[in-house]
């Protein structure tokens, strides 16, 4: 079978569950190896890949264990990393490169000619990949990069899940991510207010062990604190009423896939903030984001440490804000009426329909399709 190698940015769990669900479509047809490090690393270690590199794929120059695996491999699927697509390139390796930020950028990814490139849909993806299709020829707009369920919500579905993902940012400090936890994770356990059958938070280790899980039991003593494969997170999401959740496109997605009504939070970086500007336009979320309670606005994705700075500024504040922490659990409390949970299941079944067929079984086609193309030189490759 091909030896398929999957890299990512080190960038939270968003990329990694991207990957997950391609592999997961390759299941029994190539060996799926991951290289990556820290808590998505952590994820991809309990999941679907047969083989695993424990590595700093952002390392500039390029670490040899990364070359030589990518060397070693029939095919790589690089998730916003330009420069595994560049090695691979240079190694006359082919070459997927996967995206879902498109909607986002200031400026196109810097994708290596010849490189086929695949973005996740949002609202704006398709207005870029147009403006940009030059740069990105060999563009294409997929459907949502989840896994496919088995199963959608229960029946008895009665639970509340409170999800942090991987909660990693490489522009934010570790104290200023569990600060977010930690407020987010009190200002939710005080709208829920004893109203589900369980609360569960999820979250990375790297995260759980520095919460303050004593003060949060204080006000759920019943509270469950986990770390979640990939796996027992969609099993507890198919258990869940609710999902409240940091503002991952990825969360949300999953959520609508199996049918979960999912309440945002604020978000902790800059994708998270302009998704939720984006979902509030599109009318399938509406929540009291850092705008409303701190004004903060114009965050400019060509300058996401700015943009970060700003972000961390209001979570620091939030944190020792009493006032603004009222006013979101007030707003989590109204938006967790079963009645409202009603109106926000139907608005985000029919955003998640409008995104498309799943991304990850049309990858894994042109994956294995272009596993059977006549290979090229490296020389011929850059000269394209």
């Amino acid at each position: 079978m091909p030896r398929i190698l999957f890299v990512n940015d080190l960038w939270g769990y968003g990329t990694v569950t991207m990957a997950m669900a391609v592999a997961e479509e390759l299941r029994e047809r190539a060996i799926c190896r991951f290289a990556g490090r820290g808590p998505g690393y952590e994820l991809a270690r309990r999941d679907c890949f047969d083989d695993l590199l424990r590595v700093d794929t952002m390392a500039d120059p390029m670490l040899p264990a990364l070359d030589a695996a990518i060397a070693a491999s029939d095919a790589v699927v690089t998730v916003l990393n330009g420069g595994v697509a560049r090695k691979a390139v240079e190694r006359g390796v082919p070459c997927l490169f996967l995206d879902c930020m498109l909607w986002m950028w200031a400026q196109p990814p810097a994708v290596p000619p010849g490189v086929p490139y695949l973005t996740e849909n949002f609202p704006g993806t398709k207005e870029r990949l147009e403006r940009w299709s030059d740069q990105l020829p060999n563009g294409e707009i997929v459907g949502p990069l989840v896994v496919r369920p088995s199963r959608t919500r229960a029946q008895s579905a009665s639970a509340a899940l409170i999800n942090f993902g991987g909660l990693s940012c490489a522009l934010l400090d570790q104290a200023t991510l569990v600060a977010y936890a930690t407020t987010m994770a009190r200002c939710a356990l005080m709208a829920l207010d004893g109203s589900a059958s369980r609360a569960i938070v999820a979250a990375g280790r790297h995260i759980l062990d520095q919460m303050d899980q004593e003060a949060l039991r204080s006000i759920t003593p019943d509270a469950e604190f986990v770390d979640l494969s990939h796996d027992a997170y969609l099993a507890e999401l198919r258990r869940s009423r609710v999902l409240i959740s940091s503002s991952g496109m990825h969360a949300l997605y999953e959520a609508g896939a199996i049918g979960v009504p999912c309440v945002c939070l604020p978000a902790q970086n800059l994708s998270g903030s302009l998704a939720l500007d984006e979902l509030e336009r599109a009318g399938v979320q509406r929540t009291v984001g850092w705008n409303h309670l701190y004004g903060l606005d114009r965050l400019d994705s060509a300058d996401e440490p700015e943009a970060c700075l700003r972000i961390g500024a209001c979570i620091q504040r939030f944190a020792a804000d009493d006032q603004a922490q009222q006013r979101l659990v007030q707003d989590l409390r109204d938006r967790l009426q079963p009645e409202c949970l009603e109106v926000i299941e139907r608005r985000q079944a029919a955003f998640f329909a409008q995104q498309g067929d799943y991304g990850a079984p049309r990858i894994a086609t042109r994956l294995l399709e272009l596993l059977h193309q006549p290979a090229e030189t490296p020389a011929a490759a850059t000269a394209i």
